[in-house]
């Protein structure tokens, strides 16, 4: 049995945008005004959801595109990231109660799109202090996979690191945590047009990718990692040309970011093992797939970065929250062109009596680059 407040609990039903099967994110999501709330599980906080963020894995998944890997029930409701006050606490639930700010990676269950979302409290943390709930649902699965990233790259104190797609929502975060982790010079491919912005996370240079390619720029194979939010087998030619003998090339992308098939989960599987073979060989370049498994333990360390003022969470858009919005914002981010992270909000922060800190930033040019 779920615990709450008397005078605050959620009502049986919510307002919802609900997915009923794979396909376009405009065909096959409706607004529902009486999606079911349930409750609980004994080891689930309940969120009000104040805002939510979007991560091109909603697309992905919207569309089908990882199916074979991780099957959706339907009727379902989209989007993984989210920040909100908790409402409901299961009953072993012992780090959470009613009416702490939180947020999450809802990695398996989604929900953001929703005012109610039921979230295992070992992927919670508690909302940093000094951002706003927009800027707290930005954080999570795109600054965990950035911190992941970097660490399997073994960047530290000293280290060279070339992040690619530098303005989008992993890489704005990875360029700013590798100086928080000590990086001694930080490069950031993007395009032209948002070389100011990643510059201003702390990147010490940028490379233009729509005139330059990373090995014209970096003649002499200094770098320790390169850190890719883009895919695509051109980054891991040209990193094999900047990086340093025993260096590291961290992917969180495949090759391809169409639909998994058997085939291509066959091709991508030995990609990865000539790859990785390769490591052993020759330079003894390491070619590392990262995989984010969300936890609070790793999303801690990122807000304790974002409360020290080392890493900051900058706004690409902001969505109402409806069909439109939803909708809106899923198909911009599959376009690829969000600098920073967008967020759908439920409850507008000046609902709240909270300004964000964050600084609202334009488009950028492909995958946010």
């Amino acid at each position: 049995m779920a615990r709450a407040l008397t005078n605050t609990s959620p009502p049986s039903v919510q307002r919802a945008i609900v997915q009923s099967r794979y396909g376009e994110a405009g065909d096959v999501l409706s607004f529902s005004a009486s999606h079911p709330v349930t409750p609980p599980s004994p080891t689930q906080v309940q969120v009000r959801v104040h805002a939510a963020s979007i991560n091109p894995i909603d697309w992905q998944m919207i569309e089908g595109n990882r199916s074979l890997l991780v099957s959706r029930p339907f009727p379902f409701v989209p989007l993984f990231d989210l920040a909100g006050v908790v409402v409901a606490v299961g009953d072993a639930v012992t780090r959470f109660k009613v009416g702490d700010a939180v947020h999450a990676d809802n990695k398996k269950d989604g929900g953001g799109a929703s005012e109610f979302a039921n979230v295992e409290q070992d992927l919670v943390s508690p909302k940093p202090e000094s951002v706003s709930f927009a800027e707290a649902a930005a954080i999570p699965l795109a600054a965990q996979t950035a911190l992941l990233a970097l660490e399997k790259g073994g960047v530290g104190e000293g280290s060279r690191v070339c992040v690619v797609g530098a303005s989008g929502g992993v890489g704005s975060f990875a360029v700013q945590i590798a100086k928080a982790l000590g990086a001694a010079h930080v490069v950031g491919v993007c395009s032209g047009k948002n070389e100011w912005f990643v510059r201003s996370l702390g990147a010490d240079a940028t490379i233009d990718y729509t005139s330059t390619k990373p090995h014209e720029a970096i003649r002499d194979r200094s770098m320790h990692a390169v850190i890719d939010s883009v895919g695509g087998r051109e980054q891991w030619v040209e990193a094999q040309k900047i990086l340093k003998p025993g260096g590291k090339f961290v992917t969180i992308s495949r090759d391809e970011d169409g639909k998994v098939t058997v085939g291509s989960a066959l091709s991508m599987i030995w990609t990865i093992l000539g790859r990785k073979l390769g490591s052993f060989v020759g330079d003894r370049i390491g070619y590392v797939p990262v995989f984010l498994d969300a936890s609070h333990g790793l999303l801690d360390r990122v807000d304790e970065m974002v409360e020290a003022g080392k890493v900051e969470v900058h706004l690409g858009a902001r969505y109402e929250f409806g069909l439109e919005g939803v909708v809106g914002a899923i198909e911009q981010g599959k376009m690829g062109r969000t600098v920073g992270k967008s967020v759908v909000e439920l409850v507008p922060d000046e609902a709240t009596g909270r300004t964000s800190a964050s600084r609202v930033v334009s488009e950028g040019g492909a995958h946010g680059r």
